[in-house]
């Protein structure tokens, strides 16, 4: 049977002893659909659009994943991350939300380390999906944000009404989509570890809900569902992805080099395992769309990529993300180099000693104009790892919290950065 609409906000549910995932997708969608029966309209534009683009090979990509679909190599998403919490346990540190921003650029990037738990037969198919997630450093407002919004409410837990997406229902409103993927981390209510919204759904509900407990890799993050494939399986479905088995008996994932399959994975398998004639090699379990463990999980396929990247494509659902500012400018530059304007046209500079440093470094500005303003520090991927307030031009930073490496240190409201690097 073909499955003609994209996954409506699947859930995936565990049951009290997290022995394993389960789905509700069907529930959500019907729930979806009798509140706002435009909605299966919109839903198959949605999906009409994506056939016709790979019809078209819109977005064929080559062996190496370097896609030729006239998109940026790697597309770049600003993320909100809007924290819910009752009480301490679920109010997340954002070392854990980090982590979470870590495993999403790692798996849509094929930089996860477990790869190696691919079988050889179907190595071939695991691809670099060309986005990257970081924090949003810019409002709605146009203001300075961290990109985590933390909110305490009276509600012991949510379920899939979606209250968590409205301030007015104890949650926290959802930011524009076409500027922001909305993450909402709460407690969900009968044991829900998460769901997405559905690529064709209103503005004021998109993006993906995730248990707090199934957030990132540290913290509260329990296991089987400590290693933050929960927000990639969901963040999957945001980008119109459908489960590997279709979502119904031997079903139709609207992806060509997933084999079919009869029903979803649970655990940590291996070897082969035949179901629907797809033989030799079988069900295709460690990809993120099905529903093993956390640590069976490992890959999604060119297919996938295609699916996911068509998304953004002139005249697709999230192509208006491509022109999002709401996320860090690119960061360039030397070391002492220039990162802005001062001034009446004054270049401003940024000098740092030592460099490279290891625990502290000093920070001096050519411009007094800046106090006020916020320096920032961001990692190689472009992720915002640090942030304070300039109350005089020459100040210091603590690196201890750093991992050796390269990072760029930005002045708000400038273009460019300088490159710092910790031992």
């Amino acid at each position: 049977m073909k499955y003609f609409l994209p996954v409506v906000g699947c859930l995936l549910i565990a049951l009290p002893s997290w022995s394993q995932r389960d789905c509700r997708s069907f529930d959500y969608r019907q729930q979806q659909l009798r509140a706002d029966p435009t909605l299966a309209v919109s839903v198959e534009a949605v999906e009409q659009f994506t056939r016709l683009q790979l019809r078209k090979s819109a977005v064929s990509v080559d062996g190496q994943g370097s896609g030729k679909d006239n998109l940026p190599a790697v597309i770049t998403i600003p993320v909100v991350v809007h924290v819910l919490y009752n009480n301490s346990a679920q109010n997340i540190s954002d070392a854990q939300i980090l982590s979470q921003l870590d495993v999403l650029n790692a798996d849509y990037g094929k930089h996860n380390a477990d790869t190696s738990g691919i079988p050889a037969y179907y190595s071939s198919l695991a691809a670099d999906c060309g986005f990257q997630f970081v924090l949003a450093t810019v409002d709605t407002n146009g203001h300075a944000t961290t990109g985590i919004i933390r909110k305490h409410t009276n509600a012991a837990s949510f379920s899939i009404n979606d209250d968590v997406k409205y301030s007015s229902k104890g949650g926290d409103d959802a930011w524009d989509r076409d500027r922001y993927l909305n993450l909402w981390v709460c407690n969900l209510t009968g044991s829900v570890l998460g769901y997405s919204s559905v690529p064709g759904g209103p503005k004021q509900t998109d993006g993906v809900v995730i248990l707090y407990t199934a957030f990132g890799t540290k913290g509260s993050a329990a296991a089987p569902y400590n290693r933050g494939r929960t927000a990639t399986h969901e963040t999957g479905h945001w980008l119109n992805l459908i489960h590997v088995w279709g979502d119904t008996d031997c079903g139709d994932d609207e992806v060509s080099d997933t084999p079919p399959q009869k029903m979803a994975t649970y655990g940590n398998p291996s070897g082969i395992i035949v179901s629907c004639g797809n033989t030799p090699y079988g069900n295709l379990y460690m990809d993120y769309m099905d529903f093993t463990d956390d640590i069976g999980m490992h890959l999604f396929t060119y297919g996938q990529r295609d699916r996911m990247r068509t998304m953004f494509v002139p005249g697709g659902f999230r192509h208006a993300l491509l022109s999002s500012n709401a996320g860090p400018v690119s960061a360039g530059g030397s070391a002492g180099g220039i990162t802005g304007e001062a001034g009446a046209g004054e270049a401003l500079t940024i000098d740092m000693y030592p460099n490279p440093a290891m625990s502290t470094v000093t920070v001096k500005l050519n411009d007094m104009t800046r106090i006020g303003s916020l320096v920032e520090v961001y990692n190689q991927i472009g992720m915002r790892v640090m942030v304070m307030r300039i109350t005089q031009t020459t100040f210091s930073l603590n690196l201890a919290g750093l991992s050796g490496g390269v990072y760029v240190v930005r002045v708000e409201g400038t273009e460019r950065g300088t490159k710092l690097v910790k031992m």
